[in-house]
């Protein structure tokens, strides 16, 4: 049976599409924790205490300003902490409990929750890359709608489903038993 034919055969249930979407907003606020977090303790590792840290946000995207005496290569770390970071933890979330959990019980609940934790961490590494190669140009990015990092990480995320689409194909997934009781007319 062709992956397009399961996938129309499947459904998700009231209750699986609220906890899909309350996952990935839950994952979303998750992921900016880590990925903050991650330049923070990056910065205090290499030299930098937390009162010259100013945290705050670059246009609707949370940011963290370092110092101006912090420069060089030390700096160009802490920008890529952030995303490696967070992409890092997701990735090993997902093969350790999402990729196992859907080999014990293949079933197109369990599919779509790793691929959203596989597309978050994708675009995590991207912007983990974009930040430490081109933090200009990331930051730039971060505040305008489709640019051309933004291209980037949706292209990273779209890999994310290939990517997934191997590990957990979509053939594994039993369609639904139809029903053939007839009701009494």
């Amino acid at each position: 049976m062709s992956s397009f034919r399961i996938l129309k055969e499947l459904r998700l249930s009231g209750g699986q599409y609220g906890f899909l979407m309350l996952y990935t907003l839950a994952l979303a606020l998750v992921v900016v924790a880590i990925h903050e977090t991650a330049h923070i303790l990056s910065a205090m590792v290499l030299g930098v205490r937390f009162v010259e840290l100013q945290p705050g946000f670059l246009g609707m995207n949370p940011s963290v300003t370092l110092p101006e005496w912090f420069t060089g290569t030390r700096r160009t770390i802490v920008y890529y902490a952030g995303g490696l970071t967070a992409g890092m933890a997701l990735l090993l979330f997902y093969l350790c409990y999402w990729m196992r959990k859907y080999h014990r019980n293949p079933n197109f609940f369990n599919w779509l929750l790793g691929l959203v934790t596989l597309i978050f961490a994708a675009v995590q590494f991207a912007f983990g890359y974009l930040e430490g190669s081109y933090h200009g140009a990331y930051i730039v990015g971060a505040m305008s709608f489709l640019s051309l990092t933004d291209v980037l990480a949706y292209g990273w995320a779209v890999s994310a489903v290939f990517f997934h689409s191997a590990l957990c194909p979509l053939r594994k997934i039993k369609a639904p038993v139809k029903s053939t009781v007839r009701t009494p007319q």
